[in-house]
């Protein structure tokens, strides 16, 4: 039950949350997103790249002073909290990140598809609850035959996730008189990593894909149904058509993943996934993905992809060509916790000059404190004002070219 206390600490966090997503700045990002996801080269652009810096959840409890497992499980304190995030971020770190008036809620975060889907969760003070990977929930074949497809309502995690949606829209309507909008999570969790998850151990199920490969196909053809099942509860639930999806792939990356693997064992599979929802709205992994671009190009309809900075840039530019927005991270600690300025701008230099002539965004994140606090905060400011100024600086090369 929410206090009046409480409503009345919102108030001022909502208003000024407002008051940002309504400033010419916030409006001037718009723009720059609106351009990069219409097509408009990183090299034409007349703010030159998109770049941002996120922080991750165990960094924001330090930066902000909350306990990681209240902010998963109580409402009213996710809310807050996100609040206070975008506060903060938009008062300390000037990139592009934008700010609307809309508030998600989950009790698990990333975590929520594997729990949903029956995988144990590790609940730990200083991180984000992520899955307990010690046994396998499904061992064999035998135990996967017949396995019914979890229950949109009542199957782990969703009674509480109902519950916190529920209590976030009623709070919210409350005090904005129906401003803000509330959203429900949408499954954005890949084939592999949510295969691996029910598998136990990573290894588990890159076995089975050697030993065993029959049993593989039926966990990605399991687990492929279930982002099927869980687009079409949640459309139904929520009364709207089911959309783009999203996949995450952050376990797609070589050399855990060679070509002809991903050719065999996934691409099938994210490709339907794909043509089901009408096109992905990104692509993502953090890890190595050059030599897996040009099977993963050919998937239908890509409307952004994201990369690692393990990955080399010109066989992403051979697949994808200069149509598709990139979203290109940079290493958070050898490119920006600790790197020198001159080493922050020589990385965003080069990898402009590989993708400029893309839609294209830089991103440094998910970041998360890797040494001392207030230094790692430091050297972050130093890269956003570092990216700020070589977008700008790419923004002139360009008008004066035209000139």
């Amino acid at each position: 039950m929410v206090t009046q206390q409480q409503k009345e600490r919102l108030l001022p966090l909502i208003e000024r949350v407002e008051e940002i997503a309504a400033s010419d700045e916030v409006k001037s990002r718009a723009a720059h997103w609106q351009r990069y996801f219409t097509g408009t080269p990183a090299c034409a652009d007349p703010a030159g790249p998109l770049f941002t810096m996120d922080i991750g959840i165990p960094t924001w409890a330090r930066i902000l002073g909350f306990d990681i497992n209240q902010y998963f499980s109580d409402t009213y304190t996710q809310i807050e909290i996100q609040l206070r995030m975008r506060v903060y971020h938009f008062e300390h770190f000037a990139d592009d990140t934008l700010v609307g008036t809309g508030i998600g809620v989950s009790p698990l975060g990333t975590a929520l598809e594997p729990a949903i889907l029956g995988a144990p969760i590790d609940y730990q003070a200083d991180t984000v609850p992520w899955v307990a990977r010690a046994a396998a929930v499904i061992s064999s074949p035998a135990e996967l035959a017949g396995r019914p497809q979890p229950d949109f309502y009542h199957s782990g995690p969703m009674p509480a996730l109902h519950r916190m949606y529920a209590e976030a829209r009623e709070l919210m309507d409350s005090l904005t008189q129906g401003r803000w909008s509330v959203g429900f999570p949408a499954a954005i969790r890949g084939i592999l990593g949510l295969a691996q998850t029910l598998r136990g151990p990573h290894e588990n199920i890159l076995l089975d894909m050697l030993e065993q490969p029959e049993f593989a196909h039926q966990m990605m053809r399991y687990v492929t149904d279930f982002r099927l099942h869980y687009a079409r509860e949640r459309a139904r639930f929520l009364g709207e058509p089911i959309g783009p999806g999203h996949i995450g792939n952050d376990e797609v990356t070589v050399p855990v993943i060679s070509p002809s693997i991903y050719q065999e064992f996934l691409l099938p599979y994210e490709t339907e996934l794909c043509q089901f929802h009408g096109g992905f709205t990104c692509w993502h992994s953090c890890g190595d993905t050059g030599p897996l671009v040009q099977l993963i190009r050919r998937i239908p309809v890509i409307k952004q992809f994201y990369t690692g900075p393990w990955t080399n840039l010109q066989l992403v530019m051979a697949a994808f060509g200069t149509a598709t927005p990139l979203d290109i991270a940079v290493h958070v600690v050898d490119d920006m916790l600790a790197a020198t300025p001159e080493h922050m701008r020589a990385k965003m230099q080069q990898i402009i000059q590989i993708c400029g002539a893309a839609p294209l965004k830089l991103r440094a994140g998910s970041t998360d404190s890797a040494f001392e606090l207030q230094a790692d905060l430091r050297q972050a400011r130093i890269w956003v004002e570092t990216a700020r100024q070589v977008a700008l600086e790419t923004a002139a090369a360009r008008a004066g070219a035209a000139n």
